[in-house]
């Protein structure tokens, strides 16, 4: 599961790059139907939330077993080199 959040990260960033495009050339050309990509949006943004609350709750140490919350290269609790 850890190697997909990366490319699930990526993949939701640029769907939702892609979907703000959309909608701002749908405005520009003054069609205010934009329930569709405001929907893709909101969803791409929760995607993105979970993959980052993920990645942050899911980095532990492979020695103690302690979450590490920062990205050195020693851990903080044991002090063993990840």
């Amino acid at each position: 599961m850890k190697k997909f959040i990366p490319w699930i990260t990526a993949a939701a960033f640029l769907i939702f790059i892609i979907d703000w495009g959309i909608m701002g050339l749908k405005i520009f050309d003054n069609d205010y139907d934009i329930t569709v990509e405001a929907v893709i949006g909101i969803v791409c943004f929760i995607v993105l939330l979970a993959c980052s609350v993920y990645k942050i709750f899911s980095n532990k140490c492979p020695h103690c077993g302690k979450q590490i919350l920062s990205e050195g290269e020693y851990c903080p609790h044991c002090g063993k080199k990840i």
